[in-house]
């Protein structure tokens, strides 16, 4: 049976309602580091410039001096001995000079004179001793980035984490996430806010991607507090005293931290240091690194900005503000819907955003729009620099994608491979990679490094990652085949549940790709990547691949998901196609036209199904031209052309006769019983409904039966027949549950919540249409949702609670236009305009009508009962505001309206009552 019409065919007086890797890592190795020989690191201990160093890492064990000489004040001039064996030094004018090859040396500094009257150049002995190799206060300041002028959409994470550092004692920040998202921005603006700087005075920013272990942190945290050597201390001594003699609150950002968290085997050291610094009462700090947790978790106490969500990407208007800052171009210059596809294709990263913006000052945005879906990620990159984590997007995501094993990387393939991610992940990944070991513990290294996200219980991964991994690293078979698998066990799920809209919302995009890119089991090339069906191989994989995806796009049909019905309905058409199923693909068309149908595309729908007609009767289908015949019948039902639906429906009735199609038959008897209702034919629609209704039970059909019955109930009502259209819907109501039909039964609830308004009883009609609106959410049926808080609207405007009215009007508005239903977008501005009117605020009320004029006027053909009643409602306004001239206006467009259909002569005569009135009123105004 074809998809039930709206729940009320007719309407009362107003019309009745209708059916979305450690790159920039220091280039400078440990080896290189380690060239000085013991003979030099023992001269220089003689000088009393070195220091006894605490045996920490493996670099300062294989650097070890001997037993240090005496450093006896009696001491004379250094013996030429010690550096016999010492390499890349000289000695000029008693000034000592480190020439060590490979490291970038730091700029000449104020010579020092020893007790040994030795010159010698500070700066250059940074490669000396194992607390100062490398790491010098330039590299530091370089390193360090400025406060980002440009930073938009993130004042609520600003604020929460001023807040957070702002409270008493110590609170220390966490900012995670994967790489571009902005945290170290995220980091420079929280610390440069007012109320930050007055509590710490004494802020410091070691940028750790260039400090790759814990004794480079230690020189990192030296360098920034200006440390100075001190004779007989270790570089940790010097630290920790300073920091422990801090009277006042200092605050550290450390940011990229996960480049010493994640540094070989240093992440022990790493932990051990950190948790030191956060003992010092005045230490506070703000880490900024790719993952889940924060270092030292759970012995330090992070609070994670953002809290368990993390830092999200930019929403679209930020998105917008910050290409058209970036760019400098103009709003006036750039549709906004395709810059927006742009930035959604990007999903708002902030540095997508700011890279992509950056090309759009020398590119046009259909050119940029172009080259993104031709060369995606590869065009993230700034131009003319060397990449890092700053200027490449995909050199960024290649610091993570190295930190993985091998068969981390495979499973990370297939997860890019899913659009849709994995849903409700801790469930599903053991069903779905059922031949993975452990595939939670790899998924859980995943989040670790950022490259996939948890959002409510799904895995997800950002475009750019997802789509730089679809390049570089293919899927296996292996994971492919599982895929499969568990994807034609879902669409059998589906195909056996009456409300799968949970489900499809959830894998969409996964099942659409999973049976659109099946390309049949031809060769030993594709033997293993579509072994998936070979337990349907008798009905050949082919077949099975096409009939999912019709299977999948009715299912989206019945729950109002019409772009994704379309999707899936286009590509079944073309498999069958492919196989020389006509029939099937006659199918699918003519189920593309009932989309177009409930949509209100008339035109559209009308050509459809004219060429479905067509197709089904060069195969001599009776069963499909009926079909599409019963569908017509319905297009001018719902546009008031009761003539022509009247004819088209007789004459798939005949159709359905002549093959003995008795649901058929019984289907054209219904919908001719709803046309009699809408025509306030009310003793024909009764006794054909009858007619229908007897039919339907003789085949054992529940759903009919109880359609009909349903049917009756909205005459009774429209009628004034309050009992008998109560007792009617509610034994529809428990047919419709018997069967498990949760959206027959909304439906009933809702037209018991209309009987109830109309009876003035606006608590029961409240408490059941929430009912019906409660049922419809739990099914994901949008139009049932919407149709309920629009009817709630007007329980509350007959109270005169029009403030509440109104906000559930532009709630069911919202959802309208979220399934672009354009017809009923009209109709809540309509109902808008006409609160507006009551609440004396006639310039609102005003645009509302104009704006639902405008939407009317944007269906394929028009609507003259909507429009006609708009035209009315606005003429109402202009009559409330004393502009009786306007108001004839409006009245006058209005009964030339109805008129112009032939059928409406109610109508007319009510608009010639209204003209009449403002004669007089105009008389008496004069």
């Amino acid at each position: 049976m074809s998809k039930r019409i709206g729940k009320d065919p007719g309407g009362d007086s107003r019309p009745g309602r209708q059916e979305d890797t450690n790159a920039s890592k220091k280039d400078k190795s440990n080896k290189e580091r380690s060239r000085i020989s013991d003979k030099f690191a023992r001269a220089f201990s003689s000088l009393r410039l070195g220091s006894k160093e605490e045996s920490e890492s493996s670099r300062i064990q294989e650097r070890a001096p001997a037993k240090e000489p005496s450093n006896s004040p009696e001491q004379g001039n250094i013996s030429t001995e010690w550096f016999r064996e010492a390499h890349n030094f000289s000695i000029n004018n008693s000034v000592i000079n480190n020439h060590m090859i490979g490291v970038a040396q730091p700029q000449p500094t104020p010579q020092k004179v020893c007790e040994n009257g030795l010159v010698f150049q500070e700066a250059h002995f940074y490669h000396v001793y194992p607390w100062n190799q490398g790491i010098t206060h330039d590299d530091m300041h370089f390193a360090t980035p400025s406060v980002p002028k440009i930073f938009t959409g993130r004042d609520d994470l600003v604020n929460e984490g001023v807040k957070i550092l702002c409270k008493d004692g110590q609170n220390h920040l966490a900012i995670l996430g994967p790489g571009g998202i902005g945290k170290t921005s995220l980091a420079l603006v929280i610390s440069d806010k007012q109320e930050v700087q007055e509590k710490f005075q004494d802020r410091h920013f070691l940028p750790c991607d260039i400090l790759q272990d814990q004794n480079d942190l230690v020189q990192g945290f030296i360098q920034a507090l200006g440390l100075k050597v001190q004779e007989g201390k270790s570089q940790h001594e010097i630290l920790f005293n300073h920091l422990s003699a801090l009277q006042a609150p200092a605050l550290f950002i450390l940011d990229n931290f996960e480049t010493p968290w994640n540094y070989k085997d240093a992440r022990t050291d790493v932990s051990n240091f950190i948790k030191k610094l956060v003992r010092f009462n005045h230490v506070t700090l703000i880490v900024t690194m790719r993952g889940i947790k924060g270092p030292g978790h759970p012995d330090i106490r992070w609070n994670r900005l953002g809290a368990e969500a993390g830092i999200p990407t930019l929403p679209i208007e930020a998105a917008r503000e910050a290409f058209y800052l970036i760019s400098g171009k103009s709003r006036a210059g750039i549709p906004q819907e395709r810059l927006d596809y742009l930035l959604n294709e990007l999903d708002c990263v902030p540095l997508a955003i700011r890279l992509v913006a950056q090309l759009a000052e020398r590119i046009d945005l259909e050119n940029l729009i172009r080259i993104w879906d031709k060369s995606k990620t590869e065009i993230l990159s700034e131009p003319d620099t060397e990449p890092g984590k700053l200027t490449s997007v995909e050199y960024s995501i290649e610091l993570s994608v190295k930190l993985l094993q091998t068969d981390t990387k495979d499973l990370l393939a297939a997860l890019a491979y899913l659009p849709n991610g994995i849903p409700n992940w801790n469930t599903i990944t053991s069903q779905m990679f059922s031949k993975v070991q452990k595939p939670e513990i790899k998924i859980y290294e995943l989040l670790a490094c950022s490259l996939v996200l948890e959002t409510n219980q799904s895995l997800m991964m950002l475009a750019p990652v997802r789509e730089y991994i679809s390049a570089r690293y293919s899927i296996s078979d292996f994971f492919r085949n599982q895929i499969e698998i568990f994807y034609v066990g879902i669409t059998e799920m589906i195909s056996s549940n009456s409300n799968p809209g949970e489900v499809l919302d959830l894998h969409s995009l996964n099942l659409f790709k999973i049976f659109s890119q099946y390309e049949g089991r031809g060769g030993h090339k594709n033997l293993n990547r579509f072994k998936i069906f070979s337990q349907y191989e008798s009905r050949g994989g082919h077949k099975k691949a096409a009939h999912c995806l019709k299977t999948l796009g009715v299912k989206y049909y019945y729950v109002d998901q019409y772009s994704n019905a379309a999707k899936f309905l286009t590509e079944a058409r073309v498999k069958f196609q492919n196989i020389n199923n006509e029939y099937e693909a006659a199918n699918c068309l003519q189920q593309m036209g009932d989309i177009h149908r409930m949509q209100s595309r008339y035109n559209e729908a009308i050509a459809i199904l004219a060429e479905a007609k067509s197709r089904f009767e060069q195969i001599r289908s009776e069963k499909g031209i009926a079909g599409c015949l019963w569908s017509l019948g319905n297009i001018y039902r719902m546009q008031s052309k009761y003539n022509e639906a009247t004819a088209a429906l007789s004459e798939a009735r005949v159709l359905y006769q002549s093959i003995g199609n008795q649901i058929g038959t019984a289907d054209c008897l219904k919908t001719q019983g709803d046309i009699y209702y809408m025509q306030s034919k009310y003793s024909e629609s009764t006794e054909t409904l009858l007619e229908a209704r007897v039919l339907y039970q003789s085949v054992g059909s529940q759903l009919g039966t109880a359609e009909c019955l349903q049917s009756q109930g909205s005459i009774y009502r429209i009628q004034g027949k309050y009992s008998e259209a109560r007792e009617t819907l509610s034994e529809a109501k428990v047919l419709y549950q018997s069967i498990g039909d949760q959206r027959g039964t909304a439906d009933c609830l809702w037209g018991l919540g209309e009987v109830y308004r109309e009876q003035s009883k606006y608590n029961e009609a409240r408490e059941t249409l929430s009912e019906a609106r409660v049922v419809y959410q739990s099914i994901g049926h949008q139009r049932g949702t919407a149709d309920c808080l629009t009817t709630l609207g007007r329980t509350l405007e007959d109270q005169n609670q029009l403030d509440e009215a109104l906000s559930l009007i532009h709630e069911a508005y919202a959802i309208f236009s979220a399934i672009n239903d354009v017809h009923e977008m009209g109709y809540c501005l309509d109902q808008s305009g006409v609160i507006y009117r009551k609440m004396g605020q006639y310039e609102l009320a005003k645009q509302a009508f104009t704006d639902a004029l405008g939407s009317y006027a944007q269906l394929q053909s028009t609507h003259h009962l909507y429009m006609g009643w708009c035209l009315y409602e606005f003429g109402l306004l202009f009559k409330d505001m004393g502009e009786y001239t306007e108001a004839t206006k409006k009245f006058q467009e209005a009964r030339d309206l109805f008129a112009s259909h032939g059928e409406m002569q109610e109508l007319v005569q009510m608009c010639e009552e209204a003209l009449e009135e403002m004669e007089s009123l105009a008389e008496v105004a004069q």
